[in-house]
């Protein structure tokens, strides 16, 4: 997994420098590692024991990020960007293709204001890419949406809403959407992992109980799809549709993004181009469900994110919140909020802050981001083993220089 990308780093991030080499390889296994769908760190239920409580726990991890500031952003025209940036982006888009080899690879970058670049290659009946855990931010839309209209409120227990969870009394909807609720991620346990086929949120919630919590709510942060999956069922019964339908309905329809598809959970990925890796059997993208429901190209992804900076889908100060209260994952530098992550690295010379979601599952991999610097969204997903962070920075790059 880190070899393509580590090509793509030595041509532009490196220079000949291998601690810049190494920096980008702890950020892709930050990335692309813990968020995998498939598989995740495989915890056995002898790794802990589980955690009772009564109360929740003050947080006791490490140093959280200090919020991020979301400024109004202006729209982004439909015209394309200058012809002196799109030759440069197109240039770079090449070589993304040399040195990833990836057999579907789709590309945008938008900047407010001044318009829009895209380029995808796909196979013709299956033009869609799986973007795997950057979907989990239609479904936090989704459901900060419903907080909005009254229909819930983030501060719900979990038990309000689904029976049954470890320690659900305590655990709320926030501490599903920020992964501080302590439950085991189901994707992760040894027998599903074995047997990779779509498990519905019931039974997910079986395996999560056999695993029981790892820590009380709110004293850490684990990444859980199981998380995102009982988050789905909550939309369901608050919205009273599944969690593709909402996001059709409250998301995609409204914006116009026609290429953008929430899939049906376990119903199957017509449409979508396949996953490709050498190192395991694929997941089908549809059993990924509220985890990572969405399809489609980079265009549509990245005018989706300029939608929810804008203020077009939440109040802004609910897109603020999105970004206010950020733990530490995995690696120094990547940082989880509400549905969101902030990436804050160095490049060298060049500091890299970017508030976006990143996903990846053996055969895909998709990272969109907001660049306040270069003050433009990248969207990069593509199917195969490599990795897609520093294809993104390679496009923001490009950005620099003459129109």
């Amino acid at each position: 997994m880190i070899r393509p990308a580590r090509r793509i780093a030595d041509l532009d991030w490196q220079r000949n420098r291998a601690g810049a080499v190494i920096r980008q390889a702890r950020l892709i296994l930050a990335l692309v590692g813990p968020m995998s769908l498939a598989g995740g760190s495989s915890a056995k239920s002898a790794d802990f024991g589980p955690v009772q409580c009564t109360v929740r726990a003050s947080y006791v991890g490490a140093a959280m990020h200090p919020a991020f500031a979301i400024t109004k952003m202006a729209p982004v025209p439909e015209q394309a960007l200058p012809p002196g940036v799109s030759r440069r982006l197109d240039g770079i888009y090449k070589r993304i293709e040399e040195f990833t080899g990836a057999s579907a690879l789709t590309a945008a970058v938008a900047v407010p204001g001044k318009g829009l670049w895209q380029k995808t290659h796909a196979p013709t009946d299956a033009p869609r890419l799986f973007w795997a855990s950057a979907g989990k931010t239609f479904t936090a839309v989704v459901v900060l949406q419903l907080a909005e209209e009254g229909k819930l409120s983030l501060d719900d227990p979990v038990s309000r809403w689904i029976a049954g969870v470890p320690n659900g009394e305590i655990a709320t909807l926030r501490d599903l959407l920020a992964h501080t609720s302590g439950l085991f991620s189901a994707n992760e346990d040894v027998g599903a992992h074995a047997d990779p086929r779509y498990r519905d949120p019931a039974t997910n919630l079986e395996i999560v109980r056999r695993h029981g919590a790892l820590f009380c709510p709110g004293a850490s942060w684990r990444y859980s799809n199981t998380g995102y999956d009982l988050l789905g069922e909550v939309v369901r019964k608050a919205d009273h549709r599944s969690i593709d339908e909402a996001i059709t309905a409250r998301i995609l329809t409204p914006l116009g993004l026609s290429s953008l598809r929430a899939l049906v959970p376990g119903g199957g990925s017509e449409g979508v181009a396949p996953l490709v890796t050498a190192r395991e059997q694929p997941i089908d993208p549809s059993w990924a469900g509220a985890a990572g429901p969405v399809v489609g190209d980079a265009a549509d992804m990245a005018r989706f994110w300029a939608a929810l900076l804008g203020g077009r889908l939440l109040p802004k100060r609910t897109v603020r919140a999105m970004a206010q209260t950020l733990y530490p994952m995995y690696d120094k530098g990547t940082y989880s909020g509400l549905g969101i992550m902030v990436f804050d690295v160095n490049d060298g010379a060049r500091s890299i802050r970017w508030i976006g979601h990143a996903g990846g599952t053996p055969g895909a991999s998709a990272i969109v981001a907001f660049s306040p610097a270069d003050n433009a969204i990248v969207a990069v997903a593509l199917t195969g083993d490599s990795a897609t962070v520093p294809a993104a920075n390679m496009l923001l790059k490009a950005l620099a220089g003459p129109e």
